[in-house]
């Protein structure tokens, strides 16, 4: 019998490890996901001159999202514009994010922001190294969301967001 209570008891506590770790989601508090760069990732450039992206072109893509153990938790869809007026090799663009998870998804967009170097490649990506997004709502457990997304691109190519969100 007492083993069957410590069995019961390793049992509650992984399960409440487990629910912690999607707790974070559930609860709308801060969390990390990464967006792998591998054949999962789907992009698509918009552009009538390809690389050498003008007003008007767009750049949008999908990527499943993998918490900090590599477990699929839901999937992000992004668009970047270009807008028009330029200085010198700075692009104007403008960015809008929206990352979906089972129990609702989260909308970000970047303001109005230049990019230091221009485009970097039309093709993988449009922003530099580090970025941050406004939260502009939510559904489901991000209902009233607010907050901001910071996006980093790794030296592998994968994108993390770091998600700090409060839900009213």
């Amino acid at each position: 019998m007492k083993n069957i209570g410590i069995i019961a008891s390793v049992a509650l506590a992984a399960t409440a490890i487990g629910i912690g770790g999607a707790h974070a989601l559930e609860a709308c508090n801060g969390f990390s996901v990464t967006a792998p760069m591998n054949e999962t990732r789907v992009v698509a450039v918009l552009s009538e001159d390809g690389e050498n992206l003008k007003a008007g072109d767009r750049r949008i893509g999908f990527s499943p999202l993998l918490d900090r153990i590599g477990n699929a938790v839901g999937t992000v869809d992004w668009e970047t514009q270009v807008l028009a007026g330029t200085d010198g090799d700075r692009t104007r663009l403008s960015s809008d994010v929206v990352l979906n998870f089972e129990d609702g998804s989260l909308f970000a967009r970047s303001g109005i922001f230049t990019g230091e170097a221009g485009v970097l490649n039309a093709g993988t990506r449009t922003v530099s190294d580090e970025q941050t997004r406004h939260i502009v709502g939510g559904t489901g457990a991000f209902a009233g969301a607010s907050g901001e997304i910071t996006f980093t691109m790794q030296e592998n190519g994968d994108a993390v967001f770091n998600v700090q969100v409060t839900c009213t």
